[in-house]
């Protein structure tokens, strides 16, 4: 029965990334056309610079050297659009995993299943994570299409590069949330602080990012969003151990949730 719940899943859902893929693509696609003008980039590049560095870091821009490429003025714009929705899909795929059958009341007739908890749970995380990456691949697929298209003088590597750094916080997001479901057993107190963890994460960067000192940089250093954009990527200083540190968060968040999910009883 290896595989079962994995690949119904996947049979059940797979639209979720022709739904949340060519939505952002299409968004992608007005971008890039709005980026092939060399005038109006330049024309957002002058607005940012009258713009204190809290009202810069709102529009998804910690520095005005990213305004020096059309990569960096996309990624700044883009990027930091995209992380937002797949944020949104993200709670909503944990919620998937176990709390959304839990409060419906299939999820007793899942378990009925030959499998183990630690199996459905499993499979079920894993068909999810595959979602969110196909979605993140269409959605760049659709907006390197469109590059290709406008031929703007950007970088294709370069924006690649840092969509894809999208995919460790929508799996952090996406773990959380399965956490809080598996801990918790009111599906709507999950949402709650799934939502909070959210939130609060891209204000951890907002403030931190537009601040100074220890509790600023501790605060950045908090967001998940300080480590999934795609500006450090742009001026030449990623460092790859923020994406690790998340994904390492993930492997732990993952066996947690199994552990809890486990143990407790269903549907009370």
């Amino acid at each position: 029965m290896a595989g079962i719940v994995l690949g119904n899943t996947l049979r059940s859902a797979w639209k979720q990334i022709l739904y949340w893929g060519f939505g952002m693509g299409l968004l992608g696609v007005y971008i890039v056309f709005i980026g092939s003008d060399a005038d109006i980039v330049q024309g957002y590049a002058s607005l940012f610079e009258s713009m204190p560095p809290a009202m810069l870091q709102a529009f998804g821009a910690s520095s005005l050297e990213l305004f020096s490429s059309t990569e960096g003025w996309f990624v700044s714009i883009f990027v930091s659009e995209v992380i937002i929705f797949l944020s949104i899909f993200a709670v909503m795929a944990g919620l998937n995993i176990t709390a959304n059958d839990e409060n419906s009341g299939n999820l007793d007739v899942l378990l009925s299943l030959p499998i183990s908890r630690a199996t459905f749970l499993m499979e079920r995380w894993i068909a999810y994570a595959l979602l969110g990456l196909g979605i993140l691949l269409f959605t760049a697929a659709l907006t390197l299409g469109a590059m290709a298209l406008f031929s703007p003088a950007a970088d294709t590597g370069v924006v690649l590069l840092s969509m894809l750094n999208l995919y460790p916080g929508t799996l952090l997001v996406m773990t959380v949330t399965c956490l809080l479901a598996a801990v918790l057993r009111r599906r709507a107190v999950a949402i709650a602080l799934a939502a909070a963890f959210v939130v609060a994460s891209f204000l951890f960067n907002l403030i931190g990012a537009a601040a100074s000192g220890a509790i600023a940089d501790l605060m950045q250093q908090l967001s998940y969003f300080s480590h999934a954009g795609g500006e450090d990527i742009v001026l030449g200083t990623h460092d790859p151990a923020g994406a690790g540190a998340l994904l390492i968060i993930v492997a732990i968040g993952f066996l947690v949730s199994v552990k809890m999910f486990d143990s407790r009883d269903i549907g009370l």
